[in-house]
C-alpha cells in the first residue's frame, strides 16, 4: 500500500498535469443548477428538464473498462454519475477524467437524469469539470484509528467518513434553534454581552486572562453573563437572554470543556418556582420538537417527559457523596432545591429560612443540566457575599466571584425581583444525541497540542 507521501506525490503530478492542459483545478466559481437533494427529490421533474449540473465531492470510484461510475456529496445529499467513453462524454474527456480525478475531488458534473437498471438516480455525464484538487487521501476506515482523539482534532474528516457524526451536529444546530423560538414565543429579548470583561462574575470558577496592549488592562473571558443580563434588567428590560460562549479555566473531562455553551436568561418578577414552571415548559418544548414525542432514549434508558417533573430537596450529604451515589440515580427529570447559602452568593435566601438560597437545579440521567434561582436584588445583602467571596480569594481559592462595584452600583439604583436561568447547552446535546463525553457535541473541542 502506498504511503501517504507517495500518494501526495502522486496527485501532485496529476495537478501538474492539469495546469500544463490549461485546466484551472481550483476555479474560483461553478454552474450548478440545482442541489444533489433537489436532484434527488425533484427527480421526475428533472430526469424530463434536459441538462442540469450538480457538484459534490467524489466520495467512491467504480470503474469498468469504458464505462466509470462514481458518487458524489454537496452537503446535501449524495448522488451518483455514470461516465461513458464517448456516449455522450468525448473519449479525450473521459481519459483525462480517469488520468487525474480521485476520491476527495470536487467535481462539477453535466448531464441529464436517469435511472440505471438498478433502479438507482443517476446522472448521465455530458462533462465532468475539476472543482477543487484533493492532494490527500480520504480516510478508508475511520473507525479503526487506535487514536481516538484524531477524530476530534480532524474533525472535517470524522463528519466525512461517518455520517452519524454529521447526523449530531445538524441535531445541536435543532436544539439550539428549538431553544431560541421558545424564549421568543415567551417574549424574550436576545442580547449580545461582552466577552471581553474588567471581572469575571456571575459564577464561581477560574476565569482565562488576556492583556489589551492598547489600554494597558488586563480582561477576563466570561464565565457567566448574568451580571450584565440583570443590569438589563435594571435598565428596564424585563425578558433578556444570551446564548453564547463560556470560558473557565478548569479540568477537562467527559463533562467539562473549558470553552462551551451556555444560554442564560433573566426575567423581571419571576421566582425559582415561576422558573422551574418556565424550565420546565422549555424542556417538553425542545424534545418534542426534536422527536414529536416526549419520550427518548439516552443509555439504553427510555427517558419520559410527559410526567410533572420530579421536586426533591437538596441532601445533606457531602458534595462527594451527592456526586457519586445519589445523582446518578436521578434518572427522570428532577429539580433539586433548597441549597445551602454558600453554594451561590447571588440567590436570594429563603424567606422561612435565611440558611438556605432559592436555587434549583434539573438532573436527568444524572447529568446536571440546568442552574437558577430567584435572582439576589437586594445590594446590602450582596456586598455581604462580596466580602465572603473576596476572604475566600485572599486565602488561595481561585474559583470565587470577586466584588464587582459597578454591579453593586446598578443594584443600589433598584433592580427588580427576577428569576435567572443557565442551561449547559452541551451537555443538553449529550443527553439528546445519546452520548456521553462532551467532545462528541462540540466540533472542535480544546485539546492538548500534539508534539
Amino acid at each position: 500500500m502506498a504511503s501517504q507521501d507517495e500518494i501526495r506525490a502522486t496527485r501532485l503530478a496529476k495537478l501538474d498535469l492539469l495546469t500544463k492542459q490549461g485546466v484551472n483545478p481550483y476555479p474560483a466559481t461553478t454552474e450548478r443548477t440545482h442541489s444533489n437533494r433537489q436532484a434527488v427529490e425533484k427527480f421526475d421533474e428533472l430526469s424530463k428538464a434536459g441538462q442540469i449540473i450538480l457538484v459534490g465531492r467524489i466520495m467512491s470510484l467504480r470503474a469498468q473498462g469504458k464505462i466509470i461510475f462514481f458518487d458524489f456529496d454537496d452537503g446535501t445529499a449524495r448522488f451518483q454519475a455514470f461516465l461513458k467513453k464517448g456516449e455522450p462524454l468525448s473519449e479525450e474527456a473521459f481519459e483525462l477524467f480517469e488520468k487525474v480525478f480521485d476520491i476527495g475531488d470536487f467535481a462539477e458534473v453535466k448531464g441529464s437524469l436517469f435511472l440505471t437498471k438498478q433502479n438507482e438516480k443517476t446522472i448521465l455525464a455530458e462533462s465532468v469539470r475539476m472543482l477543487s484538487k484533493s492532494l490527500l487521501p480520504l480516510p478508508e476506515k475511520w473507525h479503526g484509528l487506535s487514536d481516538v482523539e484524531e477524530r476530534f482534532r480532524k474533525r472535517y474528516l470524522d463528519i466525512l467518513s461517518n455520517p452519524e457524526v454529521k447526523e449530531r451536529f445538524i441535531k445541536r444546530s435543532k436544539i439550539i434553534e428549538l431553544m431560541r423560538q421558545f424564549y421568543l414565543e415567551k417574549g424574550f429579548i436576545e442580547v449580545d454581552l461582552p466577552n471581553l470583561q474588567p471581572l469575571a462574575g456571575g459564577a464561581t470558577a477560574q476565569p482565562f486572562k488576556t492583556h489589551h496592549n492598547a489600554l494597558d488592562i488586563d480582561f477576563y473571558l466570561p464565565i457567566a453573563q448574568e451580571l450584565y443580563l440583570k443590569e438589563l434588567l435594571a435598565g428596564g428590560f424585563d425578558k433578556v437572554f444570551e446564548i453564547g460562549k463560556r470560558f473557565r479555566n478548569e479540568g477537562i473531562d467527559t463533562s467539562h470543556n473549558p470553552e462551551f455553551t451556555m444560554l442564560e436568561s433573566n426575567e423581571a418578577y419571576a421566582d425559582a418556582v415561576s422558573q422551574r414552571k418556565f424550565t420546565e415548559e422549555l424542556f417538553k418544548y425542545v424534545v418534542k420538537g426534536l422527536f414529536g414525542k416526549l419520550q427518548f432514549e439516552y443509555q439504553g434508558q427510555t427517558i419520559d417527559l410527559e410526567p410533572d417533573f420530579k421536586v426533591m430537596k437538596y441532601p445533606s450529604v457531602s458534595d462527594e457523596e451527592y456526586k457519586k451515589e445519589i445523582r446518578p440515580t436521578l434518572v427522570q427529570p428532577t429539580f433539586l432545591i433548597d441549597y445551602p447559602v454558600s453554594f451561590n452568593p447571588f440567590a436570594k435566601r429563603k424567606e422561612d429560612n435565611p440558611d438556605l438560597i432559592d436555587r434549583f437545579q434539573l438532573v436527568i440521567a444524572g447529568v446536571e443540566l440546568v442552574n437558577a434561582f430567584a435572582e439576589l436584588n437586594n445590594p446590602i445583602d450582596q456586598q455581604e457575599r462580596y466580602l465572603e467571596e473576596d476572604k475566600k480569594g485572599k486565602s488561595g481559592d481561585k474559583e470565587i466571584s470577586p466584588s464587582d462595584m459597578e454591579y453593586l452600583e446598578a443594584m443600589e439604583y433598584g433592580m427588580p425581583p427576577n428569576g435567572g436561568i443557565g442551561i449547559g447547552v452541551d451537555r443538553l446535546v449529550m443527553l439528546l444525541t445519546d452520548v456521553k463525553n462532551i467532545k462528541e457535541v462540540i466540533l472542535f473541542p480544546t485539546l492538548k497540542p500534539k508534539q
